[in-house]
């Protein structure tokens, strides 16, 4: 009775308690002499009380309130039904659940990763007021102010309660406790910490005091969390301690708080300095001025925060009314006609600054989207393998089913048992996915961040409202998925045949919805599989590039000046005499000096035209080397002269060029003696060609034999220095580092900070492409693992199913082996035909990544058939256990179970 006693408290008010009790009491009646499970008195007692008390409103409501407790009711029924047959068939259970848990914790995890570096906004108070401001060429997507512009515009703005700005992200030398390392440096404006909220840990932040531009640059600084505790242990009395920057002391004032990243979505300011001080690492006091006034000069990135009630757009409208006059009050006065024109053809970007700035965003955010898409395809392979699973349940189930039906059970009710088994058991596996998936994220960013950063990354993998919603809504989406067949299988169930049919006689099986779930399966795994040899066929087709210079045998060594380490250095003679002893060491065939490290992600590219003529512009390359680099790096002279010591400031400008770019400007005439233009910079016009080289990619390995431009360092003495030590070795390149270090460090101006091989390097510039093409290969393989898990389920229940047809072939002479063939043949059937659905399908899916794929169609039709014959024989294989199992049945024992 406790249901009629919540009735009454309900309805303790009504007048018409003794009219509704009675039925209470007559549904309670009813429910007794019924099946629990029959779930047909709610609409009989409802029927019958509408009938005997009309239309009123009164009793409309109270039937609705009978409706809602009693459909809660039934719920918990239902839910104790589906937990104990869950745990009856412990085993079914468990391979669902670890199914589900790694179909959903791979979906969330790279949806988490994806929600930090995409979705998340920044963690501070109210993101969403904040919006980025800088200018850019048509053509670059570098975004940034000079300081006078950012005063100009902090100055005349009415739309932010405050603007800020930054300089960072550059890592550079850095001495505690006497320890020479390297990190992040950050120089910001005074209002910086205020306006991100920056709580210190200890001391305090950095002020509107700290920066006065009028006054000599207060050398105070500020620590990140992270490096406090790497560098000092935590300690509280760092306050007042004194750090070198460059050779640059600074007193330590604070320490921000653990997850503190600035303006950054994936690193936090190790060190923040006065924006003042920023031009002290580059030059002595007497350049501060020179460097922070300059109007022109672009290094700034700027923000502000919205007032209370003002728009984006409202922001926007402001800053580009203000631009025309601004860009016209800070064009260079002592520049050339050219470089003012691209001056005045900057433009203003204003932007939301809610989610702040990264480069894996830019790097991965599209590779990202692809592998959740993936891995969604791979989910739902898991809902079609656990759905053939609860099929082939619901098959042996059949006699109840009948039975409820035959009782007075409607299909609807059967059908919302089913689903509530269904989602029971998928909240249990996203459950043990989101555990999986905690894992999973954070190991899934180290093996990202770990190719790509040089100092620690802090990534907010934490789980927020959209990772716990992404969860519960894959739960209940693979519940409904995979509850779907049961249940369709439930409605269509005849009663009348189940019920004939004894509680210990076979059913019928999973019939032709089975083997459409294992079609679907192979067809998906075919879509998934392809996908993946295309994107690992490209890895291969780019780590087979020639690049045009020599990869195997040579080391990368990058050099970093020591703190004052390039002050009144005469570098020329310096870098001659680092080379020439370099090259002497035991084991090295040749070395250079370069001013990008090959294969880097990042080339410079310039516009450049022949000199005093109005040809059109080229877009090519540009490296800046050292005499001796070419030779070391083994890109071959063709004509002319390479660059020599002598070719100093003081002679006239001369460069090399490629083959290829000598084709496209001189296609007629050789390009030795000719003159060109970089048409943007002055500092380098009319340069006389001494040389033509062969041809090379010495970045992006998909930009093959780029046209290229050579300059020699030695005549830029701004480039001199930051380079890279290219070594061509006799020997195993790893086993000259040690001597490379010793003899970098005993000419005392520079240190080693890395040294890999070329060939690495080539590998890490590949990151992108090859981090995508090992998840997706992962992907692919579990998908064959689940299409062969359910061709085998699929064979080994039918064998089960048809044992007694089997026992009577076998009893009626037919040959054991032929018995054999008979099942792996069915199951190359189905194998065959999901073969067939799947390869139309993975050609149009493939389409989707083209933009991925390099030197090999999106239909290449060797990955299709390698795929198709792989899946085949999984499926062979799939099927030869049950076959196996048929052939040695025996038919006494089969006939004599039936």
């Amino acid at each position: 009775m406790g249901l009629a006693n919540r009735f009454r408290a309900l309805f303790r008010s009504s007048k018409l308690e003794s009219e509704i009790e009675e039925e209470l009491r007559f549904h309670l009646e009813m429910r007794e002499r019924t099946n629990v499970a029959a779930g047909m008195v709610p609409q009989d007692a409802h029927l019958d009380a509408h009938r005997r008390f009309g239309n009123s409103t009164l009793l409309k409501e109270r039937m609705r309130d009978i409706d809602l407790l009693v459909f809660f009711e039934t719920a918990i029924q239902d839910l104790r039904f589906g937990v104990r047959t869950l745990i009856q068939n412990r085993a079914v259970t468990i391979v669902a659940v670890l199914t589900l848990a790694l179909g959903v914790g791979a979906n969330t995890a790279l949806f988490s990763l994806l929600n930090t570096l995409a979705l998340r906004d920044l963690p501070v108070p109210h993101p969403e007021q904040l919006v980025r401001v800088g200018a850019h060429s048509p053509d670059d997507s570098f975004t940034a102010l000079s300081l006078p512009m950012f005063e100009e515009f902090a100055g005349d703005q009415k739309v932010f309660s405050d603007m800020f700005a930054w300089w960072g992200d550059a890592v550079l030398n850095v001495e505690t406790n006497g320890v020479l390392s390297r990190a992040d440096i950050w120089a910001v404006t005074g209002s910086f910490h205020s306006q991100l909220a920056a709580v210190p840990e200890i001391g305090r932040a950095l002020m509107p005091a700290d920066v006065n531009l009028k006054a000599a640059p207060a050398q105070v600084a500020v620590l990140g969390y992270g490096f406090w505790q790497r560098h000092y242990g935590g300690a509280r009395d760092v306050i007042g301690k004194v750090i070198k920057v460059e050779g640059v002391p600074f007193t330590v004032i604070g320490v921000t708080r653990q997850g503190f990243t600035g303006i950054s979505a994936e690193a936090e300011p190790e060190i923040t300095v006065p924006i003042t001080a920023q031009p002290l690492f580059f030059g002595g006091p007497a350049d501060v001025q020179k460097r922070l006034n300059r109007r022109d000069r672009r290094w700034l990135e700027a923000a502000g925060r919205l007032r209370p009630g003002v728009t984006l757009e409202q922001a926007r409208a402001q800053f580009e009314s203000l631009w025309p006059a601004i860009r016209e009050a800070m064009a260079p006065l002592d520049r050339t006609p050219t470089e003012v024109s691209h001056f005045m053809a900057l433009q203003l970007k204003v932007e939301s600054g809610a989610r702040g700035a990264s480069f894996l965003r830019r790097q991965f955010t599209k590779s990202l989207y692809l592998l959740l898409a993936i891995s969604g395809v791979v989910l739902l392979l898991t809902c079609v393998n656990i759905a053939s699973l609860m099929l082939a349940r619901a098959a042996s189930r059949g006699h109840e089913l009948g039975v409820r039906v035959a009782l007075g059970a409607s299909r609807a009710r059967l059908v919302r048992q089913m689903l509530t088994e269904s989602l029971t058991l998928s909240i249990a596996g996203a459950l043990a996915g989101f555990g999986l998936a905690l894992w999973g994220s954070s190991a899934l960013a180290a093996f990202i961040v770990g190719q790509i950063f040089v100092v620690p990354a802090a990534l907010n993998l934490s789980p927020d409202w959209r990772v716990f919603g992404f969860t519960a809504s894959v739960a209940i989406l693979t519940g409904v998925l995979f509850g779907m067949a049961p249940a369709w299988r439930a409605v269509n169930e005849d009663p009348h045949a189940a019920v004939q049919r004894g509680a210990r006689t076979m059913a019928s099986g999973t019939g032709f919805l089975g083997k459409a779930l294992v079609i679907a399966q192979v067809a998906l795994s075919i879509v998934l599989v392809t996908g993946a040899g295309l994107l690992i066929r490209t890895v291969q087709k780019l780590h087979a590039i020639q690049p045009g210079f020599r990869t195997h045998g040579a080391l990368d060594a990058r050099l970093y000046p020591k703190p004052g380490g390039y002050t009144n250095l005469a570098r020329i003679d310096y870098y001659h005499m680092l080379t020439d002893r370099i090259a002497g060491l035991p084991g090295v065939a040749a070395a250079g000096l370069v001013h990008t490290r090959p294969a880097s992600i990042l080339p410079w590219t310039e516009k450049i035209r022949i000199s005093k003529t109005g040809t059109e512009e080229i877009r090519a390359n540009v490296e800046m080397l050292m005499p001796g680099a070419l030779q070391a790096m083994g890109i071959g002279l063709l004509r002319g002269r390479g660059f020599s010591w002598q070719d100093d400031e003081h002679r006239p400008s001369v460069a090399i060029v490629s083959k290829n770019l000598e084709e496209k400007l001189f296609p007629k005439n050789g390009a030795i003696g000719q003159q060109l233009d970089i048409t943007t910079l002055p500092k380098w016009q009319n340069l006389r060609i001494v040389g033509i080289v062969s041809n090379a990619s010495l970045y992006d390995l998909r930009k093959h034999e780029p046209p290229t431009l050579y300059l020699p360092s030695t005549q830029y003495g701004d480039y001199m220095g930051w380079s890279d030590l290219f070594v061509q070795a006799r020997i195993s390149p790893m086993a000259l580092t040690d001597a490379i270090q010793r003899t970098v460090e005993s000419l005392g101006h520079e240190y080693v900070a890395s040294t890999t091989t070329v060939e690495q390097e080539i590998d890490r510039s590949l990151y992108r492409e090859r981090v995508t093409a090992i998840l997706s290969a992962f992907f692919g393989g579990l998908a064959l693992l689940l299409a062969a898990i359910g061709l085998y389920g699929l064979m080994a229940y039918n064998v089960s199913r048809r044992s007694r047809e089997i026992a009577i072939r076998i009893a009626g002479g037919a040959q054991r082996a032929a018995v054999q063939r008979m099942v792996i043949t069915e199951t190359l059937a189905l194998a065959l035909i999901g073969v067939t659905v799947g390869v139309p399908c993975g050609v149009v899916s493939s389409k989707l990544i083209a933009g991925m794929l390099y030197g090999v169609s999106s239909h290449d039709p060797l990955t299709f058939l390698a795929v198709s014959l792989v899946l085949m024989t999984i499926a062979a294989i799939a099927g030869l256990v049950p076959a196996r199992r048929a052939m040695r049945l025996d038919p006494i024992v089969a006939l004599r179970c039936e």
